[in-house]
């Protein structure tokens, strides 16, 4: 395994960004930039032995800061929703940017520029988020490591600490097509997620504090299935959101790593297995992709259901609901949760 790196572009402020290509024994490679821990580029084989770039990305350092999706990013503070952009914590109330409506979604961790080296057979990137920043207190100190295995698996490990408690979700923001980044949209992709229940969301997402088994409905992936088959049944959920956008509660114990789901192309051939620590996993499906007016790798705007995201977290809207695994990192705690991508042909 192979890690390179090569300038990448400077910030609108003025920060020199570079980017860091892993290449193992097969040919694969995945390229992150310092801008957002983003990851650009993943390629991979399919059955024909072809490679193919299976996630979404902008063509430039510039198109990274001016689009909307978070195409590849590292996300947090908080990964997902925080109802009415508030919590308390201990007795104190924190107000947070509103930057989804009413509430908050994600947070900068996507828009700050990390401090990258290569470490052994890993590329550790590092940064800090300071107390205030969003409204959520302490100084955060950030260690984002990418790790590329020879057989063909992208580790992720995330690890964070804190002088103030706080609260904590991240999370990666990668749009999959296993077809490739312009192979079209991903309803035919099939999908398997091991998640009896889902976390009931309301108008806008955010949870309503309900879990519901998933049999019976729109949300039942524990057989394989397209992910466009039931994505225009009517379903409330689904009109909702204008598709699939809901956290899954994953079937494993504690903060063990786990199979999580698996999602594959009858058309390439190509296979992605999802492990990870975290308790869910929110599934995506690129539902407002064609609102982002930045233009992609091949110069084309995005189109809706182009691609799909499993980003692995503890469950939106948390701190409005004390029952849901805790996101609480206090000053004398680690937080640290690791996903892995393998990737396979069939």
């Amino acid at each position: 395994m192979s890690i390179t790196s090569n300038y990448y572009g400077r910030t609108k402020a003025g920060a020199e960004i570079y980017q860091y290509t892993l290449e193992n024994a097969n040919g694969m490679k995945v390229c992150v930039i310092e801008y957002g821990c983003v990851i650009t580029n993943i390629w991979v084989p399919d059955s024909a032995g072809n490679l193919r770039d299976v996630v979404l990305g902008y063509r430039e350092l510039a198109d990274y800061e001016a689009g909307t999706a978070s195409l590849g990013s590292f996300v947090g503070r908080y990964a997902n929703r925080i109802e009415q952009a508030k919590f308390t914590l201990h007795g104190k109330t924190y107000y947070l940017e509103p930057n989804n409506g009413p509430n908050h979604l994600h947070g900068t961790f996507g828009r700050l520029t990390y401090q990258g080296s290569i470490v052994d057979d890993s590329l550790v990137l590092t940064g800090r988020s300071p107390d205030g920043d969003d409204g959520f207190p302490g100084n955060m100190d950030i260690t984002v490591t990418y790790k590329l295995t020879d057989d063909d698996a992208l580790v992720m490990d995330y690890t964070a600490t804190t002088d103030k408690a706080t609260v904590i979700n991240l999370t990666n923001h990668s749009y999959f097509n296993l077809d490739g980044c312009d192979g079209g949209d991903v309803l035919r992709q099939q999908l398997w997620l091991d998640a009896d229940r889902f976390t009931e969301g309301n108008a806008e997402t955010c949870p309503t504090g309900r879990i519901l088994p998933v049999q019976g409905t729109p949300m039942d992936f524990t057989k394989f299935k397209a992910i466009g088959q039931d994505l225009f049944s009517g379903d409330e959920q689904l009109r909702m959101a204008g598709g699939y956008d809901h956290n899954f509660v994953l079937n494993k114990e504690g903060g063990m790593l786990a199979l999580g789901a698996i999602a594959k192309s009858p058309s390439s051939g190509i296979c992605m297995e999802m492990y990870t620590t975290q308790p869910g996993v929110q599934l995506y499906t690129g539902n407002f992709l064609n609102e982002d007016q930045v233009l992609g790798k091949n110069g084309k705007h995005h189109t809706k259901y182009q691609a799909f995201c499993l980003e692995t977290q503890h469950f939106p809207c948390t701190p409005s609901h004390p029952d849901f695994p805790p996101v609480t990192l206090e000053p004398d705690q680690e937080y640290h949760e690791t996903t892995v991508y393998q990737f396979k042909t069939e």
